[in-house]
């Protein structure tokens, strides 16, 4: 048996199996890219998270020294309408 002959008998088998074999490695290939999309976004998130975190509580901060400054005001303002009344008396 020559190799022209194996060839002729095997001529579909062939491209089968590179087939299979291509197909395979496309696979395998874009799983592992996958993977690494879904690890960089995960640890992307990560950070978001952290930064969000973040300003959400320099917000709140903020939130608080307004309603400090807010009350104070309300003090002195009050406490100038006590004078005031005290003044026209």
């Amino acid at each position: 048996m020559n190799i022209a002959e194996l060839f002729k008998k095997n001529f579909v088998l062939v491209p089968v199996i590179a087939s299979v074999l291509f197909g395979t490695f496309t696979g395998v290939k874009y799983v592992v890219n996958l993977t690494d999309t879904i690890n960089a976004n995960q640890s992307e998130i990560i950070d978001l998270k952290t930064d969000q975190n973040t300003r959400l509580t320099s917000a709140e901060s903020t939130w608080q020294m307004a309603e400090n400054l807010y009350r104070q005001l309300a003090d002195q303002v009050r406490e100038h309408d006590y004078d005031i009344k005290d003044l026209n008396r």
